[in-house]
């Protein structure tokens, strides 16, 4: 009886190897074949496997870090850090290539991103009394908290503000290095904002301070220091928006590509008036006498009006 078992196993295995030979044998197409139609779609694949990371790490007390050739993520530690991390790291990554792609890098080397605990943490970082994306450094960025950034987007361009925050940052980086830090601070603020689809947020941030709206038209000069200390959120978000109505009429005479050869010719050691002329063919002085709007209100058009969805936050903060 154990014979025959034995034997009925030989045989079974004979004609499994025959099979097996059959199926695969010598010929390297049908491998190729097979390794084809077994290979799992992009579209499946985890994000962060698209995002040629050279580092991820995370320790439970100290945070984590998640870096490639271009950018290094560095957040801490909480709950659903990793998740946070993951989905911000995708945020970013999609500002960074559209300021590469319109403008050019925003740095030499790496980027790094410095992502606060919390809200009271960012103000201590940036001694910031009011909500603010992030605040540059060199080429580092320290920012919100990433999870507020996440959770709150721009119903109008469906972006979230992470999206938008981040690839306002990465232009400013990428329009200062390209004119070697000559940009006029109106000029690389609006641009940025331009880039970033960030005009449905500032039009409607102007809107809480109504009473102060007609007629606010102050001098260039005094638009510039509101934006770089951020010190008052009325006059900055209204500086935001005017210096960004001064930029939508300069393109609509213009291309953006003009205002990119400006900051090049800029890096290149032009003065003000020649990279005017050069692109816009008038002196700095008459371009912005012929952008400036009559006050805030003039083309600014109506306040976007979103659709509402349920479970989404709407309350933005530049």
């Amino acid at each position: 009886m154990r014979l025959a078992c034995r034997s009925a196993v030989i045989v079974l295995l004979s004609a499994v190897l025959v099979l097996s030979a059959g199926c695969g044998g010598d010929k390297k197409e049908d491998t190729s074949a097979d390794s084809e139609e077994f290979r799992v779609p992009d579209s499946l694949l985890s994000p962060i496997e698209a995002y040629n990371l050279a580092v991820d790490e995370y320790h439970p007390v100290n945070g984590g870090i998640m870096a490639n050739n271009d950018v290094e993520l560095r957040y801490p530690a909480r709950d659903i850090a990793r998740f946070i991390a993951t989905r911000s790291f995708g945020e970013i990554l999609k500002g960074y290539k559209r300021v590469k792609e319109d403008i050019g890098r925003p740095a030499s080397g790496k980027v790094v991103i410095v992502g606060a605990l919390d809200l009271p943490e960012y103000a201590v970082m940036t001694r910031k009394e009011w909500w603010y994306y992030a605040w540059i450094k060199g080429d580092t960025i320290y920012s919100e908290p990433l999870d507020i950034l996440l959770k709150r987007w721009d119903p109008i361009t469906g972006k979230t503000l992470s999206e938008i925050g981040f690839t306002q940052r990465f232009a400013q980086m990428a329009l200062a290095r390209l004119s070697g830090g000559k940009i006029p601070v109106w000029m690389k603020e609006a641009a940025a904002s331009y880039v970033a689809d960030e005009r449905p947020i500032l039009r409607m941030q102007i809107n809480q301070f109504s009473d102060i709206l007609p007629g606010f038209s102050p001098p260039l000069d005094e638009l510039e220091v509101h934006i770089l200390t951020g010190t008052d959120m009325s006059m900055s978000r209204l500086s935001y928006f005017f210096v960004y109505r001064m930029f939508e009429n300069l393109l609509a005479n213009f291309e953006f590509a003009n205002v990119i050869g400006f900051a090049r010719l800029l890096g290149e050691g032009a003065t003000l008036d020649e990279a005017a002329i050069t692109e816009f063919g008038m002196s700095y002085r008459d371009m912005i006498l012929s952008v400036r709007p009559v006050d805030i209100l003039d083309g600014a058009g109506p306040l976007p009006e979103p659709e509402v969805k349920e479970g989404h936050q709407h309350d933005h903060d530049h």
